[in-house]
């Protein structure tokens, strides 16, 4: 089945994005396309708040497509997607005229968690979790992981996370003020709705005055240091690391989760997802 990113409008001026890429959520090139229409309808219409969510079990965003990844190294000139997409996608999140929010019920590891990081708030259920599993491949983080992350979360723990490769608990990152809130599972969607039309019910101009005065204060030396982190990223790319792509992704192909394929499970055995 094709991916789809259906939109919604559960309250005024609020636009609910959901992901819909079963089994897992990857984030090809073709769903990051649809986000990227989606957010122009929505910005059309004047929605004021959009909320970025999934309801596949289990995953937001369980990370950027491998076989994307692969495909594009293998033939540079493919056809398969614009890799730029990932750019347009969280420069529209971060600093599109409407105000987002990510809502995480599950996993957001690699260009989830950096979907993540670029909208402008985040919320979570108790039972989610992020991780840049990139260092564990032998990359880094593409698509504004290292700079946002570490804007968000200090340089420190930006390292910590982005190194260490490990999921990180939202309850952490709610208590370090990177997840602006954390509800119980079963409230995420709703809580995170009626948070959206609180702000939604605010004038436009205002929140986009708002948006705009902590942004531009925010990100001097901004665009040098995206374009450094994209640098980085096609440096890493070699052909080591697109084998420890294709290992993960062949693991996927035989059923495995995303602690199998990334050789997490005894990390995280007698755990529960709950407990990250």
């Amino acid at each position: 089945m094709a991916p789809q990113v259906h939109l919604s409008r559960p309250h005024d001026g609020v636009a609910l994005l959901l992901l819909d890429d079963p089994p897992q959520n990857f984030g090809s090139y073709a769903l990051l396309a649809l986000v990227a229409d989606r957010l122009r309808e929505a910005a059309a219409h004047g929605d004021r708040v959009v909320v970025l969510a999934s309801d596949v079990p289990g995953y937001f965003m369980a990370h950027a497509s491998l076989t994307d990844v692969i495909d594009a190294y293998a033939d540079p000139g493919s056809t398969i997607g614009d890799p730029r997409v990932w750019r347009h996608v969280t420069d529209a999140l971060e600093r599109g005229p409407m105000v987002s929010i990510a809502c995480n019920h599950a996993q957001a590891w690699g260009g989830g968690a950096e979907i993540s990081w670029a909208c402008n708030l985040r919320t979570a259920g108790r039972s989610a979790h992020y991780a840049q599993i990139e260092s564990m491949i032998g990359a880094i983080p593409g698509a504004g992981g290292t700079v946002r992350l570490s804007r968000l979360a200090g340089q420190s723990k930006a390292m910590e996370i982005i190194l260490g490769g490990v999921p990180v608990a939202a309850e952490e990152l709610a208590g370090l003020g990177i997840v602006n809130r954390l509800f119980e599972d079963a409230d995420l969607r709703s809580g995170t709705l009626e948070w959206a039309a609180e702000i939604a019910s605010r004038p436009a101009r205002a929140l986009s005055a708002c948006k705009r005065g902590i942004l531009q204060t925010w990100d001097l030396g901004y665009e040098d240091a995206i374009r450094l982190e994209g640098y980085l990223f096609n440096a890493t790319m070699s052909a080591d690391t697109v084998e420890r792509i294709a290992a993960i992704q062949a693991r996927y192909d035989v059923g495995a989760e995303s602690p199998e394929a990334f050789g997490l499970e005894q990390l995280l055995s007698g755990q529960s997802r709950e407990a990250l």
